[in-house]
């Protein structure tokens, strides 16, 4: 069966995933994790993509990237492809060096990227291999300016405007526990993360993103969703697109706009079908 097309419109913003092929450590050496650190920066930007946050382990890396006109699917396919050529030949060896095809969430903007980008930095916490200051991670790029490979100082406006507060209170919110990220109402925070909402952690973990939803919704109703975008439908395909912009807002992949962006709808309409208008 060949591979689904990914989700992909101008804005969308990814949680990817990468891993090693059988678990292999590719990113072993710190010159590995620059190489591929140097593809990132170069196809991400070349395409006017956005980089938010990246953590490079030894067999795996996050990246949170913001595409434009170009799919994330070409962007990966350069990084994947060009480390590859130079990991097998560095280290004279031929064949895979990723598991299969990388994984990516589509995610809301709005309301998740700041706990995604502390999801992101605090993966060496977790692993037990490091403290939040990792080398190979874009934290050190928001707290001192280091390396210059993700957008830091973009995401730090949106804290505040000063950027003394703005780093004080990036590093407070990445240095808390999970616990209290779940059991702390937004206004407890410091300012600047009043719009963060208290479950934003369980939806790192546990909220189905757009590209899932679709490609359960396309096997389930044997049709391509494709066919199901545009204002002119009727009958069946009219009613199996109502059905899809449901599924979405229920689990919340992405909000209103973003959904009628992806379908070529008004966010208007997709407002009226949520409710039931």
């Amino acid at each position: 069966m060949a591979r689904k097309v990914r989700v992909h419109y101008e804005g969308a913003l990814y949680h990817v995933i990468t891993r090693g092929n059988n678990k292999e450590y590719i990113f072993k050496e710190e010159r590995d994790k620059e190489e591929y650190l140097k593809r990132v920066k170069k196809y991400i930007y070349k395409y006017s993509g956005k980089l938010y946050a990246y953590v490079i382990m030894d067999n795996h890396c996050h990246l949170l990237i913001e595409v434009s006109k170009t799919p994330l699917s070409k962007i990966m396919q350069l990084v994947q492809q060009t480390y590859t050529s130079w990991y097998n030949r560095n280290y004279k060896r031929s064949g895979h060096v990723f598991e299969q095809r990388y994984k990516s969430i589509l995610c809301d903007k709005d309301s998740y990227l700041l706990s995604l980008i502390r999801y992101i930095h605090q993966n060496p916490v977790r692993a037990k291999t490091s403290g939040i200051d990792y080398k190979y991670s874009s934290h050190r790029e928001y707290v001192r300016g280091e390396n210059d490979v993700c957008l830091a100082e973009e995401v730090l406006s949106m804290i505040s405007p000063n950027k003394r507060k703005a780093i004080e209170s990036y590093i407070e919110f990445m240095n808390i526990e999970d616990s209290e990220v779940m059991e702390n109402s937004a206004g407890d925070l410091s300012p600047g993360f009043e719009k963060i909402e208290t479950e934003i952690n369980k939806m790192v973990f546990d909220k189905k993103g757009l590209e899932e939803i679709v490609e359960l919704f396309e096997d389930k109703y044997n049709i391509s969703i494709e066919d199901i975008k545009g204002k002119y439908l009727k009958g069946e395909k009219l009613e199996l697109r109502n059905k899809l912009i449901k599924e979405v807002l229920k689990y919340k992949a992405i909000n209103q706009v973003e959904l009628g962006e992806f379908l070529s709808i008004s966010s208007h309409l997709v407002s009226k079908i949520w409710n039931n208008e």
